[in-house]
């Protein structure tokens, strides 16, 4: 872990603070630095459900910041994403990311780096994985990078079959960028960990090289090419262990590896939450997720060296996108009152009306909301494990990764446009045979930490946090009662996606009598509800403490 500087390095701009201050001709040249991140296909505004009365978000008001930026500073804003911008929602998955690539192309993007779910939707057509040889798992992202009218950056993806970059068109390492006659590379990368965080028949072909070594190699490059500043941008990210605390996490490793003088800032995200920091010398941050804000880094170039000024650094992470109020007031940003672009607005209206018929399609109803990732025990998840076990009679025990599941259920009426919010991911339905032995194996990776505890369904699992990893589930019930037997066969259903290795559950691999359904989960999920009619909180908790009392076997 990396001990950051003290924070009196860091001037964070308030969203309705004063303006920049004016500097003299003879002063240094003012670069913005916009980034996204965590798009995930989120062109409509998002409700919080902590203010229902507000609403953020939405590509209509992005587009108006973005103005505002520009017109602060004209010739001097540089716009970037750090990847996973187009899955994660019907409206965007009604054309496999199209329209969120033709929204940002209007937006006026720099650049985008690969995140781990641009991957997600494989080839072109119905399947997210392929099916047949003719099938190329790389079909969308591919045509994806094409459309776009700025550069999907990727400088440590690798085709395994020759060793070198992919040859996709409009893919490209870095990108060098003039701006106010100063030479801007962006150089792009993303997690070293995509094969276990997309769906991994997705990837096969392709090699995610280390970080720091792809960097030093291009360094020297695009100063051989002009560049006095340059900026990393990665589908990567940190966090702090404490506010103004220590920093850790790929993107702090990164900037402690480097010289400071070697980059100029860091850019990130895949974490979902706004954070700046300085690690090394080096000012990293990273934005949010769903276009609900966007990070901003204000840099100071010489005049003479056209290298940054480090201490005239400035970092905004967090710069929420908020709308104009229920009364129609408009929100204000650096002294500019915004509304949302009208030429969005009425696109994002054609869009709307394409997938209405489905998004509106009432399922049933909530009694109680159904929160999503709730410690070891969540409701959404016992919801979808339950789902899955109903759909078949002979499934004795379902599993779910917790990372696939994306979004809670409000209390009220559920609709297959919440479901799919719930469940973006195309996974499918795998049938197949674990030994007890096995299913432990399973549970104790869940339960170690890095990807969230496997939800679960049949089971009731009595658990030791405070042991050592691997060492957590003391015991492992059948619903029915009685400890799984380490030898005996158990009937599992799980999802395609953990199956074939997705967040490091390679166990699933040595199953036996596998059945491939290819059923979509989430229309499981959504038969399950229409069935119910009324959806009650799922029968719980599935984790449970071990007795305290020195019980050898479970109540």
């Amino acid at each position: 872990m990396i001990r950051m500087s003290a924070v009196s390095w860091l001037v964070v701009l308030v969203l309705v603070g004063p303006r920049l201050p004016t500097w003299a001709a003879e002063d240094p040249i003012r670069l913005t630095v916009i980034s996204t991140s965590d798009f995930h296909g989120a062109l409509e505004p998002r409700t919080l459900r902590s203010k229902p009365d507000e609403s953020l978000g939405g590509i209509d008001m992005l587009a108006a910041y973005f103005a505002a930026l520009r017109r602060a500073n004209p010739g001097g804003v540089i716009l970037v994403d750090a990847g996973d911008s187009y899955q994660g929602t019907l409206l965007s998955a009604a054309n496999e990311g199209k329209a969120v690539i033709e929204f940002f192309n209007d937006l006026g993007y720099d650049a985008m780096t690969v995140g781990n779910h641009d991957f997600d939707f494989g080839p072109e057509g119905y399947h997210s994985t392929p099916v047949s040889p003719k099938d190329d798992p790389l079909g969308v992202i591919k045509k994806r990078i094409a459309e776009a009218r700025f550069p999907f950056l990727g400088a440590n993806i690798f085709d395994r079959a020759t060793g070198k970059p992919p040859e996709w068109r409009n893919f490209q390492a870095y990108r060098i960028i003039k701006r106010k006659g100063v030479n801007v590379a962006v150089i792009g990368m993303t997690a070293v960990d995509v094969p276990l965080t997309t769906h991994p028949a997705n990837v096969h072909s392709l090699e995610f090289r280390p970080l720091l070594t792809t960097l030093r190699r291009l360094i020297p490059e695009v100063r051989s090419r002009g560049a006095t500043v340059i900026i990393v941008l990665v589908h990567s990210g940190f966090e702090l262990v404490e506010p103004g605390g220590e920093a850790r996490g790929p993107l702090a490793e990164l900037a402690a590896a480097l010289e400071a003088e070697e980059v100029d800032l860091l850019v990130g995200g895949h974490m979902h939450h706004p954070l700046a920091a300085k690690v090394n010398g080096i000012p990293i941050m990273q934005a949010g997720a769903y276009g609900t804000n966007f990070a901003r880094a204000e840099l100071w170039v010489d005049t003479k060296t056209r290298r940054v000024l480090r201490e005239r650094t400035q970092l905004a992470p967090d710069n929420p996108v908020l709308r104009p109020s229920l009364t129609g007031q408009a929100p204000v940003f650096s002294g500019q009152a915004l509304l949302p672009e009208k030429r969005f607005v009425r696109r994002l209206q054609a869009y709307r009306r394409g997938v209405q018929h489905l998004e509106n399609i009432r399922l049933g109803r909530a009694e109680r909301a159904l929160a999503n990732q709730c410690a070891l025990d969540s409701p959404l998840g016992g919801l979808v494990t339950d789902a899955i076990r109903a759909s078949d009679p002979g499934i004795q025990i379902a599993m779910f990764n917790s990372g696939g599941l994306r979004a809670s259920i409000p209390e009220g009426n559920i609709t297959f446009g919440k479901i799919y919010e719930v469940l973006p991911f195309d996974n499918t339905l795998v049938v197949l045979s674990l030994t007890g032995a096995q299913i432990r194996e399973i549970l104790e990776h869940g339960l170690a930490g890095r990807y969230g505890a496997m939800e679960i369904s049949g089971l009731r699992v009595y658990v030791d946090m405070g042991a050592k990893s691997g060492e957590r589930c003391r015991h492992i019930c059948l619903a029915g009662g009685g400890e799984i037997d380490p030898e005996q066969s158990y009937v599992v259903g799980t999802n395609d996606f953990v199956f074939t290795g997705g967040d490091g559950y390679f166990t699933f691999a040595r199953g036996q009598e596998v059945r491939q359904t290819h059923s979509l989960i989430r229309e499981l999920v959504a038969a399950y509800i229409k069935q119910k009619g009324t959806v009650v909180l799922p029968e719980g908790p599935r984790y449970l403490p071990t007795p305290s009392d020195g019980e050898s076997t479970p109540p």
